[in-house]
């Protein structure tokens, strides 16, 4: 009696600018996708070397040699050498489904196109929308980037998964997309980013000498000018009787926490997984005056973590609306006036009810952000473009 022949699996390329490692939310968001669908696809990764690259069972993950001198200006835009491209070519070929993590980057505009010569489905994951950058020229060439090679890559991939609804929003007001394009928020691991017990969080707290009613408010991030990292510098200067915890990375500036000299200020340096949880859970309120991005990963971390965050509108508009624990306030790099900023963050610290939002916070975040839920619709989506593509 013959035995049944092995399903082969759909062989999917997933093609980012970072691997995990560099822990920015989108390769984040990318390396936790990737570790499930791996189980139902045959899945390559191929993204710059300029960190390790992520194990996963039965995958093939490649770094690619990559020169990456712009990111000290704030510009994550690594640019592949010459044999990167050769492998990408390659990997174009053999693949079935080509899943891209934003369209703006070199590789991934260098795949879309490959994909498209090839007749292969492409999806692109789009996380960030327009960024009102402080340099006006900056912001006006983002601009133009995203009307132009955005409009054009945007509206003929096969399909379009918008991570915030901000994002989504400003897209749809100049692209004609070929399918509608659709608002799934990003997961978060709430087998890492859970919260402690009040007694619990308490003591962990007392270990490092922050008392009950000491206030601890923590940003989590990298340290550049779109984070509002000066404006979080200006509310640390006002409020030395806080503690300000900033866990992160970044280059050398003014945006580096470890170049204001505040007392009050704490740097944290190489956190992640469970070491940045630990972080959350002691914090009694995350704080991001953020511009230009969908829906942080940092904020639904925290929320799982049951701490409530104070976020600009902008962000807030790529979340749901959950007013106990996401407070919104107004922000842009022309922001000079802290006031508002430090009366919504008293505000939530000083909250009678904060033990009752801490648990809901959690309770939501589990809710609404489960990663299997997620995945589940890339897998049907996946394999729906594969089975299409397939001649018959």
């Amino acid at each position: 009696m013959s035995s049944q022949p092995a399903t082969v699996k759909p062989r999917l390329l997933v093609v980012t600018h970072y691997f995990p490692a560099h822990r920015g939310g989108v390769e984040i968001v990318a390396g936790e996708l990737a570790s499930r669908l791996n189980k139902h696809f045959a899945l390559r990764w191929l993204a710059a070397d300029c960190d390790p690259a992520p194990s996963l069972p039965n995958a093939r993950i490649d770094g690619q040699k990559a020169w990456n001198g712009l990111e000290r200006f704030g510009l994550p835009w690594p640019l592949w050498g010459w044999r990167g491209w050769k492998t990408l070519y390659g990997a174009v070929g053999e693949a079935d489904i080509i899943h891209l993590h934003d369209f703006i980057y070199p590789a991934n505009i260098v795949a879309f196109c490959l994909a498209r010569l090839r007749r292969k489905p492409v999806v692109i994951t789009q996380h960030i929308g327009d960024i009102d950058y402080r340099n006006p020229v900056l912001r006006a060439v983002l601009k133009g980037v995203n009307r132009s090679f955005g409009r054009l890559i945007l509206g003929r991939a096969s399909q379009v998964v918008f991570i915030s609804p901000r994002v989504k929003e400003i897209f749809r007001s100049f692209t004609a997309f070929r399918s509608g394009p659709v608002y799934w928020p990003n997961g978060v691991n709430t087998q890492i980013y859970t919260p402690l017990a009040p007694p619990e969080r308490l003591a962990r707290r007392a270990g490092l000498g922050i008392s009950a009613d000491q206030p601890v408010v923590l940003f989590v991030g990298r340290f550049v000018e779109k984070k509002g990292l000066a404006f979080i510098r200006q509310l640390a200067a006002l409020r030395p009787d806080w503690q300000w915890w900033c866990a992160g990375w970044g280059p050398d500036g003014p945006c580096h926490p470890d170049t204001w000299e505040l007392p009050q200020v704490r740097v944290w340096k190489g956190q992640h997984g469970e070491s940045l949880a630990e972080l959350y859970r002691m914090a009694d309120v995350l704080v991001l005056p953020s511009y230009g991005e969908g829906f942080p990963l940092v904020v639904q971390e925290s929320l799982a973590c049951g701490t409530p965050t104070v976020i600009s509108e902008e962000t807030a508009a790529g979340a749901p609306a959950f007013p106990r624990a996401i407070r919104a306030v107004p922000y842009s790099p022309a922001t000079t006036q802290p006031e508002e900023w430090l009366t919504a963050l008293q505000d939530m610290l000083t909250a009678s009810d904060m033990a009752e939002i801490r648990t809901d916070a959690a309770v939501f975040a589990r809710k609404k952000w489960d990663w299997d839920h997620l995945t589940s619709q890339y897998v049907a989506l996946f394999s729906h473009l594969h089975k299409e593509s397939v001649p018959r």
